[in-house]
């Protein structure tokens, strides 16, 4: 009669469960949805508990926690992790439990994964709870970088210290990898918190540890040489991080109820693993989140014509590192075309970073530069600049990678690069510009300084590759039609530019009126397939090896190939290393094929340059 009753107390019916249905249920856990893992509500009811948590957590998790010291059971820590994030989920932020939970969670999810006092001695990493500890861990960790940055707390985080269920867990030690310590950061921001917009792909790595956005205040005592390198113009730089937490001492051996623990600051540009207590797993990370977080703050700062204000331009002006200066990695510098800045590129960047073979070869710099200005005054510029950079960096050339420098430039970026890879002579401006030789002999002393200075320079040498993409080496009809016309009237020169570059042009030009500034006074100008600029430079060949990467948005004969602004007979040059044409209108260097091309472009070169 007993088997008889206890046979039907129990029913099961079939159901008919959706697609993926089950399967998902087995994944959820308090972190990606509001209830319980199956696996902890399995524990629960297997011990009775299930309905006292529902109305008593606080006292289920007080009493397994007695349990645990005694049992030192593995799983049990993973069981009282998730309990403690999910009771921490529904509280205030301001409630002191708040804190209390998400720590306590952290601190079991640590215990799980990596303490060997517990049993069995090892976590099985195939097991669910394993995957289950390390979502865990790392939100618990997130909630406690919240709670330090709410108490002001992140830029001293040893003078952070929070109860647990059972004693305080207190920071004694931070150990950073990023070039710079914790105090040079302005803000730290949780990269979770942001939602990444304007990208076509989101990199991002799972493994264990918090994506962190820090983001760089100005050094003033910093030295001003280096300084001027290492912050994009007018916008804070904002680099990638990951944190770890771990235990000084064992949470399960712990008897004085203060529980020390260090928080490391990996950087996860160069580094994707992190080996610890046994365990080599893979790093948590965002790059994209902190390359978005810039690119929002300059679209912030700066409306749509700042980009013809020329004194503007001329403040920013410079070349920027995008991450720290690393002297074992190729440069990678990407130069933006017309009315445009260097953060067009960071889509670009953030799929090269994505790629481990060229992100474990090279560095990516951006110049920028106002794009009113004559090409040949921001040729001389950047050349300079170039020049500057090496003398800071690399002053006694003992770095092999600075050598190889590698130059990307879209459409008037792609002149300037060009500008850096071949050689010029005042004597062939001279001419092409008609000049009587009577009158260069009498000119002063200061115009002919001024003349070398723009059209008298060798390529720079340690530039060894160029990449041009939708690059106008012949110019384009555009600059003499409407949008060049529109473009002279938003354009605003920087102050002295004017005048100066006054006096060479109209010497070039044998422009007798002192009140009238000659037809090639904007870089638009330049760019005329008639300029004299265009004249002189047009067919010159790079002394380097070179890549061409050219839109068609019309896909016929090559009579008929342009981007809509640029002609093929234009961006074409022969003897390029490679040539491909992309789908494209002129933006040619925000498209996927382009990135992928630049990817074989650098894979290519580093591979040849490893083995010479």
């Amino acid at each position: 009669m007993l088997l008889f009753a206890a046979a039907h107390c129990a029913t099961y019916s079939k159901k008919t469960y959706s697609q993926y249905e089950q399967e998902n249920l087995v994944r959820l856990n308090a972190v990606n949805h509001e209830g319980l893992s199956e696996l902890t509500k399995q524990f629960l009811k297997s011990n009775d508990l299930y309905e006292s948590y529902s109305e008593y957590p606080r006292l289920v998790i007080y009493d397994l926690d007695n349990r645990l010291t005694a049992t030192k059971s593995r799983n049990l820590a993973y069981y009282l992790s998730e309990l403690c994030y999910h009771s921490g989920t529904s509280l205030d932020p301001e409630d002191p439990m708040f804190s209390r939970m998400f720590a306590s969670a952290l601190v079991y999810s640590y215990t799980y994964l990596f303490d060997s006092n517990a049993v069995p001695s090892e976590p099985d990493p195939f097991a669910m709870e394993f995957r289950f500890a390390l979502d865990t861990y790392n939100r618990s960790l997130t909630q406690l970088v919240r709670f330090a940055k709410r108490n002001r707390k992140l830029a001293r985080v040893t003078d952070l210290n929070v109860h647990l269920v059972r004693g305080t867990l207190t920071m004694v030690d931070v150990k950073v990898e990023t070039a710079w310590t914790p105090k040079s950061f302005l803000q730290v921001e949780v990269a979770w918190d942001y939602k990444v917009s304007g990208f076509s792909n989101h990199i991002r790595r799972e493994g264990i540890g918090t994506p962190l956005i820090l983001v760089r205040k100005y050094p003033e005592l910093e030295a001003a040489e280096r300084r001027k390198y290492e912050f994009v113009g007018g916008v804070g730089q904002a680099y990638p991080g990951t944190a770890f937490l771990s235990l000084e001492e064992s949470y399960l051996e712990n008897r004085s109820l203060e529980l020390k623990a260090t928080i490391h600051l990996y950087d996860p540009v160069y580094r994707n693993r992190i080996e610890f207590s046994g365990l080599d797993l893979p790093m948590e990370s965002d790059t994209t989140t902190p390359l978005a977080y810039m690119l929002s703050a300059a679209q912030k700062k700066d409306g749509f014509l700042s980009a013809f204000d020329g004194e503007a331009g001329r403040e920013k002006r410079g070349l920027y590192f995008v991450y720290p200066y690393r002297q074992d990695k190729i440069p990678v510098v990407f130069v933006h075309g017309l009315a445009s800045s260097p953060f067009v590129w960071f889509p670009m960047i953030n799929e090269l970073l994505a790629d481990p073979e060229i992100n474990g070869k090279y560095q990516f710099w951006v110049y920028w530069y106002p794009t009113s200005n004559p090409i040949p005054v921001s040729g001389a510029e950047f050349r300079e600049t170039l020049y500057d950079l090496r003398k800071v960096y690399d002053p006694k050339s003992e770095h092999a990678a600075f050598d190889k420098m590698v130059l990307v430039g879209h459409s008037m970026g792609g002149i300037l690069a060009k500008l850096m890879v071949i050689r010029s002579r005042k004597e062939e401006w001279l001419r092409e510009s008609k000049v009587d030789p009577a009158a260069w002999a009498a000119a002063p002393a200061d115009l002919k300084k001024q003349l070398a200075r723009l059209f008298d320079y060798d390529p720079v040498p340690f530039v060894k590759r160029a990449i041009f993409i939708a690059t106008p080496h012949r110019g384009s009809s555009l600059a003499e039609g409407f949008l060049g016309t529109v473009a002279r009237l938003l354009f605003v020169l920087p102050k002295g530019v004017a005048d100066n570059l006054g006096k060479a042009y109209r010497f070039l030009t044998m422009d007798k009126n002192q009140d009238d500034f000659v037809s090639e006074k904007y870089g638009v100008d330049s760019l005329s397939p008639q300029s004299v600029f265009m004249k002189v430079t047009a067919e010159k060949v790079p002394a380097v090896k070179f890549h061409s990467i050219i839109g068609n948005s019309r896909l016929r004969d090559l009579d008929w190939i342009n981007d809509s602004v640029v002609s093929y007979d234009s961006s074409h040059l022969d003897g390029a290393e490679s040539e491909l044409l992309v789908p494209s209108e002129h933006s040619v260097q925000s498209h996927i094929p382009t990135f992928l091309e630049v990817k074989r472009i650098l894979r290519e070169y580093g591979g040849s340059e490893s083995k010479n």
